[in-house]
């Protein structure tokens, strides 16, 4: 029996299909997300949330503005997560003393324990999600990434 004929219709590396960046970034990033909400599952957080929380603890205190655009957060979808953050008592805000029109958000001391106690768990997802990787690879992993979302060559 002869071995079957290659497929012409399958589309090539060069079209948008199961093997093109955009789609294994896709998978990577959707195994990955699953296991970060698996670990912070009954922790009164989602995803959002974690993001600010994230964001503030590796930067400090700063602007509504200038959180929601370091966490990649919708201006309205960032004042509904500050709102449950603030009533839960994981951030503050205050007026912000060079723009009295706006706010700055710090993390208060709970929310800081709270982002601390899940940092273990947090860390043990994405050293499972890195596991195929070898110490070099994830380093370069990093390297790139950043690069790719800073826009810089």
């Amino acid at each position: 029996m002869p071995p079957p004929a290659p497929r012409t219709d399958r589309p090539s590396r060069e079209t948008p299909s199961l093997t093109s960046i955009g789609f294994l970034l896709h998978l990577a990033q959707s195994r990955l997300y699953a296991g970060v909400m698996a670990a912070i599952e009954g922790s009164g957080l989602h995803g959002g949330q974690l993001a600010i929380l994230g964001a503030l603890a590796d930067k400090g205190p700063m602007s509504q503005r200038q959180l929601g655009e370091v966490a990649q957060i919708e201006k309205s979808s960032l004042v509904l997560f500050l709102d449950a953050l603030e009533d839960g008592g994981w951030v503050k805000r205050d007026a912000n003393p060079a723009d009295r029109r706006s706010h700055c958000v710090r993390l208060t001391a709970k929310g800081a324990a709270k982002f601390h106690r899940l940092g273990p768990p947090l860390k043990a997802v994405q050293d499972q999600f890195l596991a195929p990787l070898t110490a070099a690879e994830t380093r370069q992993l990093v390297d790139l990434l950043q690069r790719l979302a800073e826009g810089v060559r």
